[in-house]
């Protein structure tokens, strides 16, 4: 419903008013309104005009606000009073208020303007009923000074109670002479109660009421004034009622006060809605400052006219006052992507809301945020914007996180796909390897094959480096890890990492002191250290810097928040650094899919980053970019830290002490691999039985009477698995041992107890490999 407001603006500037007109016009005020800034104006405004409210700006070049308080002090003009300022102080507020405002409002927080307005009105509402309850109790007063014996009929119209008592105003001694009938109705006790009733008017009184309204009520006996007061009587049923009462004292013929007669009207409505209004206002207002999502209110042309404390926050201003002084809604190089701006302009004039709307925008510092916006426009009853309100929430660590899941699905799909390949190339290129390995050596050098061959070899052993990277990636290569020292094994590779980056680029290795220990595949991660400084070494192809570093660190709360994956913990640190061309946000987002590559055709193949990622996930550990560019790179890897003692590897056998005569029963369901192994055994001089597949290699054991030493058997095959043959042919030949072979391992099979480690052996594998596998496993004692 449109309610009527007169308002005076003592402003000197005309924005401002139409800023408050829009406030006050959306909570459906139908305003009329003068600006004044002049003491001439003022009064002129004060004497010919009627107004319902004054909101006064504390600081204008001719008028101060404490100023025009007093001009319409000295007018005896009874108007709410409010102050609205940016530059009003705690002191300067206090003292306007000890002058005679009823309120001061900041400019940056409107939103108290229309709860504000609402009770001041609402005050001067009461005010002038109190004036109203004077008159008629003046009026009551004289007529019964004067008419004394007509006083029923005085009082039968009146609102309100009508008494007269004897007596000094205290329980014991004050006597009612009269009271009139309306007390029935009020507080349900009738004339004759209160008449025979001694000291009843002081037992109703409300005990938290009883000294403040005994003491008031007793110094204006005193001294003979009258005497106004508020306060609760408790009614015959036990339910309070708010009254508002007005006396005067009775004097005898000599001066001497003897008595009291007044009125007594109840408030009770009035002062519920009071309650209710500061009640409404304390809790909107608490919601709009404490709220953790940012609240604010805009002009239609974007400019902001209220923000809350918590958008403050999120911009990264240090008060509302300055997001409103310094910010727009719509301005467009405040968001990361220039059209959102225009995009949010143009749904909120389409559809007059906007739910959801997820952009990028810049904080006060320049740095960026991802926000979800509400808006919604306010209209009138002509169907025009009269301001828009909306939320905004900083959703920056959640957009992060649901990156980092999206690309890591990404890449556990390509993985997958990647995984199968390499399990089917494994095979071949154990075929390829170990029958030119066989081949070259049953050759003279000299033999013109022999050149052949080994080209066919050489090539073989890149290819496998190839699978070798594309398992790293998809986390399925079989890792064989021991506990280790970060910084021994970046000292080993020092020589080589020279050599590999070039005099151009300046090495600094940086090693942490009592630098904790972390259990992985050494060759893996030697494997990692050469792709980040090759990666490093292309992104200067000038000149640069490389810093290696290592250091143990503690991953609390706070870092989780922003690296999906990631538990709190004791870590090692691996961090590489350069001083190249680095990278932007775009291409940050995809430095770990397979085959994405930055440099020209043919420099690369976009697996190194990969293999990287597949490693580091593998081994338990967490990778990390921060890159901008032009400015460098710096990548930091994140591995669990172990209390285990380093772990030396075990001297490599000598090729003479290969030979064996135990007896092997081969399972392999790849006809060409199996073929090849078991020539390489047979060669070495064990006796292998072979098996096309885990059924028959379960019958030939049933029907082989002497002991079997070795079963060696392929991870995964059709019907029956590698690990499900080993368990149901220890129970036909219990001190049988096992060595497994896969192209890859899935982590479901290591988890059901296919160990990394002496027992096991990847594909592809060299004859050479085999035999010294082969002979680890069966002299471990």
């Amino acid at each position: 419903m449109t309610k009527s407001l007169r308002v005076l603006h003592i402003e000197d500037r005309e924005r401002d008013v139409a800023l408050l007109t829009r406030h006050l016009n959306q909570a459906g005020y139908q305003t009329s309104s003068r600006r004044v800034d002049t003491e001439t104006k003022l009064k002129e405004a004060l004497n010919n005009e009627e107004w319902d409210i004054v909101l006064c700006d504390y600081s204008m070049p001719k008028l101060s606000a404490l100023r025009a308080l007093r001009i319409v002090k000295s007018l005896k003009v009874d108007l709410p009073f409010i102050i609205i300022s940016g530059t009003v102080g705690e002191d300067l507020a206090v003292e306007a208020m000890r002058a005679g405002a009823h309120d001061y409002l900041m400019k940056d927080n409107l939103a108290r303007l229309v709860p504000t307005i609402e009770r001041e009105l609402l005050d001067a509402e009461n005010r002038q009923a109190r004036l109203d309850a004077e008159a008629l109790q003046e009026r009551l007063l004289i007529q019964l000074d004067n008419q004394r014996k007509r006083l029923d009929n005085i009082v039968a119209n009146v609102p309100g109670v009508v008494w007269e008592t004897r007596g000094r105003p205290d329980s014991q001694r004050e006597q009612v002479r009269f009271v009139s009938n309306y007390i029935e109705q009020m507080l349900g006790y009738s004339v004759h109660e209160w008449l025979t009733t001694s000291g009843l008017s002081a037992q109703i009184l409300h005990p938290e009421d009883h000294e403040r309204v005994n003491r008031e009520t007793n110094l204006a006996y005193e001294s003979g004034t009258r005497n106004r007061a508020e306060f609760r009587l408790l009614a015959k049923n036990g339910r309070p009622v708010w009254v508002e009462t007005h006396s005067a004292v009775i004097k005898d013929e000599d001066g001497k006060a003897i008595g009291r007669r007044g009125v007594t009207i109840d408030i009770s409505e009035r002062k519920q809605a009071e309650a209710a209004l500061l009640e409404a206002e304390a809790k909107y207002r608490s919601i709009f400052e404490n709220a953790v999502e940012g609240i604010f209110q805009a002009t239609p042309e974007g400019n902001y006219i209220a923000v809350n404390p918590a958008m403050a926050r999120i911009l990264g201003y240090s008060s509302a006052a300055e997001v409103i002084a310094e910010r727009i809604l719509f301005k467009a190089d405040d968001y990361a992507d220039l059209r959102s701006a225009a995009t949010l302009k143009k749904s909120l004039a389409e559809d007059g809301l906007v739910a959801g709307f997820e952009c990028e925008i810049y904080r006060k510092d320049r740095s960026r945020i991802t926000t979800i916006q509400n808006v919604r426009a306010i209209h009138n009853d002509q169907e025009e914007v009269l301001h828009y309100e909306g939320s905004m929430e900083d959703v920056t660590e959640r957009a992060l996180l649901e990156s980092q899941l999206r690309q890591s699905q990404k890449l556990e799909a390509v993985g997958m796909l990647a995984g199968g390949i390499a399990h089917d190339f494994n095979n071949l290129l154990t075929v390829i390897g170990g029958y030119c390995e066989l081949s070259l050596s049953r050759l003279n050098e000299r033999d013109p094959l022999y050149r052949n061959l080994s080209e066919v070899s050489k090539a073989a052993t890149r290819a496998g480096v190839l699978t070798r990277q594309l398992l790293a990636f998809s986390r399925k290569q079989v890792l064989q890890p021991r506990v280790i020292d970060l910084n021994s094994v970046v000292v080993e590779m020092e020589k080589l990492l020279r050599r590999l980056i070039g005099e151009n680029i300046e090495f600094h290795a940086r090693f942490g002191e009592g630098l904790g220990r972390v259990k992985a595949d050494p060759g893996q991660i030697e494997q990692v250290i050469m792709n980040l400084a090759i990666n490093s070494r292309d992104a200067m192809p000038i000149s640069g810097k490389l810093l290696i570093e290592t250091a143990n660190v503690a991953l609390d709360e706070e870092h989780i928040k922003r690296h999906a994956a990631v538990e709190p913990g004791n870590y090692v640190m691996l961090a590489v650094s350069d001083t190249g061309c680095g990278m932007d946000k775009e291409t940050q987002g995809r430095i770990f899919e397979p085959f994405f590559t930055t440099k020209e055709q043919g420099k690369g193949t976009g697996l190194g980053l990969a293999t990287v990622y597949g490693i580091v996930t593998q081994s338990g550990g967490s990778i990390w970019v921060y890159s901008e560019v032009n400015k460098g790179t710096t990548f930091k890897i994140y591995l669990p830290r172990v209390d285990e003692p380093v772990e030396r590897p075990a001297p490599r056998p000598l090729k003479e002490s290969l030979q064996g005569t135990e007896t092997i029963i081969l399972a392999e369901d790849e006809e060409m691999v199996r073929e090849l192994a078991h020539e390489v055994l047979t060669a070495y001089g064990y006796k292998v039985l072979v098996a096309a597949n885990g059924g028959a290699a379960l019958l030939i054991c049933e029907q082989y009477e002497d002991p079997v030493d070795l079963l060696i058997t392929d991870v995964v095959m059709p019907e029956m698995s590698g690990l499900e043959l080993a368990t149901r042919l220890k129970t036909l030949k219990p001190n049988l041992r096992v060595l497994y072979m896969s192209g890859y391992t899935d982590n479901a099979v290591v988890l059901q107890g296919v160990k990394e480690g002496e027992n096991f052996i990847q594909k592809p594998f060299t004859p050479i490999a085999l035999g010294e596998r082969v002979r680890t496993v069966l002299d471990v004692k």
